[in-house]
């Protein structure tokens, strides 16, 4: 009998670790970093870990918004959806609904505009083909 507990104590914690491996990298990490508008190379947005986006165009600053990655945004909310929201130095809100995120390490980032319901990708590498 003890030695049936010991195996079934060493596949628990065989299977723990197992668990541990597999966790998903959340969307907040993932985002973290430059993103290429994938049909206008030169547009890009840069995500900081401390929550700040930078939008930049031709290599020229055009603006900064705090962001934030939640399953709800304005009057959107799923719990099985993550949003991101933007909000600009006046208090503007801008909604995204998160498709993709380095899905496989594909190297792109697909959004949708909710208000326009218009899609976006990004690709987080100018020479990446994303097949649009």
């Amino acid at each position: 009998m003890k030695k049936l507990f010991l195996i079934l104590l060493f596949l628990l914690q065989i299977s723990a670790v197992f668990a541990q491996n597999q966790t998903v990298e959340p969307s907040s990490k993932k985002i973290i970093g430059t993103w290429y508008n994938d049909a206008n190379r030169n547009a890009k947005w840069i995500f900081g870990s401390d929550g700040k986006l930078y939008n930049y165009d031709k290599d020229t600053f055009k603006v900064m918004f705090r962001y934030t990655i939640s399953h709800s945004c304005q009057n959107n909310s799923d719990d099985n959806t993550e949003f991101i929201t933007l909000m600009d130095k006046d208090g503007n809100e801008f909604c995204f609904k998160i498709i993709a995120i380095n899905e496989n390490k594909n190297g792109i980032l697909s959004l949708i505009k909710m208000d326009t319901m218009q899609p976006l990708r990004f690709v987080n590498n100018v020479n990446i083909k994303s097949g649009m």
